[in-house]
């Protein structure tokens, strides 16, 4: 797994200034417990089965990518994400002798939590969101709420200025955007995946467009099955 661990140039940043600053003795307790999150991800879905990508670590925390398909079932996906969280609270306490190491513990936890994308809490709403709307609406709403939630910490920020969190919030929020811009692109890949492979799914709905399409469901669009419907989309196109 060691050989899939990448670091963003922000982390790089991020680590140059506590060497310049002399504060070494925070490095190692604050990226033991990233780590230890995301190692969490990374052997779940091992696990499940899924072919580990890659694990980049930022200052504000990590991202572990596979190599699935948009359309892995929804269940999978939310226990890949929880047990980031779930390690690194077993980690935390084989690591409580360190100082400090409860205010790291806690601020990574917490931040990391927050609904808002590509974070874990993020990810966490768009599956749960999932279950209930469309691909498009869960998106379109998780974007909504975490660029809410985004601006409140800027305006938050402004009172008490700290230069870690504002870089934190700027990384994240360029990572929003990316998304927003290749949504399009990613529903398309997920129409695809569903033109292509046999995926069984127990759920059916009836829907009137290709837009409507949900997760984990077989759908009728206007009353013809979903892959002859599929078929004729990606032939127009």
């Amino acid at each position: 797994m060691l050989k899939h661990i990448y670091l963003d140039k922000t982390t790089i940043f991020f680590l140059l200034i506590i060497i310049l600053t002399g504060n070494f003795n925070h490095v190692f307790p604050y990226f033991s417990l990233l780590m230890i999150h995301e190692m969490g991800h990374a052997l779940c879905g091992v696990i499940l089965g899924y072919e580990l990508d890659k694990i980049t670590i930022y200052p504000y925390g990590g991202v572990t990518t596979f190599n699935l398909p948009i359309n892995i079932p929804l269940k999978k996906e939310l226990l890949i994400l929880l047990f980031g969280p779930i390690f690194q609270i077993i980690g935390y306490f084989f690591l409580k002798s360190f100082k400090d190491i409860s205010l790291y513990h806690y601020t990574l936890l917490i931040f990391n939590l927050l609904p808002i994308y590509p974070l874990d809490g993020g990810r966490i709403l768009n599956i749960l969101l999932g279950y209930v709307f469309n691909y498009l609406k869960s998106f379109y709403i998780t974007f909504i709420l975490s660029l809410l939630f985004i601006t409140n910490l800027f305006l938050l920020n402004i009172k008490e200025f700290n230069l870690t969190l504002f870089m934190t919030l700027i990384t994240v929020l360029g990572k929003l955007i990316n998304l927003y811009k290749k949504r399009y692109l990613y529903y398309n890949r997920f129409l695809l995946e569903r033109y292509l492979y046999n995926y069984i799914f127990k759920k059916v709905r009836i829907i009137k467009n290709v837009h409507g399409l949900y997760r984990d469901t077989r759908h009728f669009i206007n009353y013809e099955e979903e892959k002859r419907f599929l078929k004729k989309y990606f032939e127009r196109k």
